[in-house]
């Protein structure tokens, strides 16, 4: 994900003020995305079979 930010919206790349802004806006949102992603990855993984709320069980385990 972090790659497709920096493929898809090269915000450095930008001559123009607003397009500049505008390009920013959408790679910091993709960034923080990203970034929800794995601590939510980290936390379903973390807590597993306690939470109760998975059908099955955890793709990974951190120990």
């Amino acid at each position: 994900m972090f790659s497709t930010a920096l493929l898809m919206h090269a915000f450095w790349k930008e001559s123009e003020a607003q397009a500049r802004q505008a390009e920013m806006v959408h790679f910091l949102k993709d960034v923080a995305l990203g970034g929800a992603g794995l601590m939510l990855l980290a936390f379903f993984s973390y807590v597993g079979d306690d939470l109760g709320l998975t059908i099955t069980g955890p793709l990974f385990d951190i120990s």
